[in-house]
């Protein structure tokens, strides 16, 4: 029996949003207590004036831009019985803190990702993988997606119930695969936020060259990186400034990805706002994992995927992580997306305690 709630969602974005709704209806009040967990967390951040202004002006280009993500969270909020614009100010301020974070509170969440293609697999299909850490309490909210929507690709995605969009990871019909990780940034502006910026790249594009140009030219709220490989073996690691990006780019090699910029036009943005204990984890992992796939190139497949997601090595280089007090980020899931295959194997909580279930486009 799954441990995580598996969705169906079809129709337009109000209709996949409403039965995302229906759907999650058990997990309401989970959903409440992580709503109201995140606005008193704002609260004792100390938002100001310009941070009001900041959520408001991003509310103002949703309405602009993308209505299709504004419908959706509509219909949740009906099916939920929650008030639209409280539901909408949590997917909002949940991207916004960083604005805060970067001032005055330290406790950033993170994640791990990695991709490889061309001669690095050992069978030559390229392979993108994500461990998803979060707060230990929302494990319950975590789900996985198979979205139909009116227009364009199907794809399957996992994400966090009452979440809009492609709230974590994702691949379509296509084999274009996207996953994100959070970076603490100073480059944060009025933008798309990933889960919207992943959603219409899953819904729209069928390779890594088209989803490039549109996240070159969408406005773009700032704070995370997006890594993606499509069927064909195109990677690349898109960090995402408000004013600015960094790329890179592979067709046979590796790329890695975790919670800090890399680029010359980004890295002096980057701001590591965890406590003093965890400072520097995004780089130990990212060194880890950079170091344990060279070692393995050419020889890299789903075996190999599983056990280095499922690995320990002390407090900063862990890529699975553990929570060693109550509010502390561990690992959540670890999704492997297979693009050529058009399939994704996903593993519920801990990587080094679960099991894989595969899903199949």
């Amino acid at each position: 029996m799954h441990k995580y709630v598996i969705l169906t969602l079809q129709g337009d974005h109000y209709t996949m949003g409403r039965q995302h709704g229906l759907q999650v209806r058990g997990l309401r009040p989970l959903i409440a207590e992580a709503i109201e967990a995140r606005f008193s967390q704002i609260e004792q951040c100390g938002p100001d004036a310009r941070f009001e202004a900041l959520l408001r002006e991003t509310r103002e280009l949703l309405q602009d831009i993308d209505a299709p993500l504004l419908a959706m969270i509509r219909g949740q909020a009906e099916a939920l019985e929650f008030e639209f614009d409280t539901l909408l100010r949590y997917d909002l301020v949940t991207y916004l803190l960083d604005y805060l974070m970067t001032r005055k509170s330290p406790g950033a969440e993170g994640c791990t990702t990695w991709a490889a293609t061309g001669s690095a697999p050992a069978d030559g299909q390229p392979i993108l993988v994500k461990n998803r850490d979060n707060r230990l309490e929302r494990l319950p909210l975590q789900i996985v997606i198979r979205a139909t929507p009116e227009s364009g690709y199907r794809y399957v995605c996992s994400g966090s119930a009452g979440s809009p969009g492609v709230y974590c990871a994702g691949i379509n019909q296509a084999g274009l695969a996207v996953a994100d990780t959070h970076v603490c940034s100073t480059d944060l502006g009025p933008g798309l936020p990933d889960y919207s910026l992943m959603m219409h790249i899953l819904e729209a594009h069928d390779s890594v060259s088209s989803a490039l140009d549109y996240l070159r030219s969408a406005p773009r709220q700032g704070r995370s990186n997006l890594i993606l490989g499509d069927a064909q073996g195109h990677l690349a690691v898109f960090e995402i400034g408000h004013r600015n990006y960094g790329l890179f780019e592979t067709h046979d090699g590796i790329l890695v990805n975790t919670n800090h910029f890399v680029s010359p036009e980004l890295r002096d943005c980057f701001v590591d706002a965890n406590p003093p204990p965890k400072r520097g984890n995004s780089f130990h992992r990212y060194e880890r994992v950079t170091r344990e796939l060279d070692d393995t190139f050419g020889q890299i497949d789903v075996p190999f995927a599983q056990r280095l997601m499922a690995s320990h090595d002390g407090p900063l280089a862990s890529i699975c992580r553990h929570a060693v007090a109550g509010k502390d980020s561990a690992t959540n899931s670890t999704s492997i997306f297979l693009p050529a295959r058009r399939t994704m194997l996903f593993c519920h909580g801990l990587p080094c305690q679960g099991q894989y279930d595969e899903f199949v486009l």
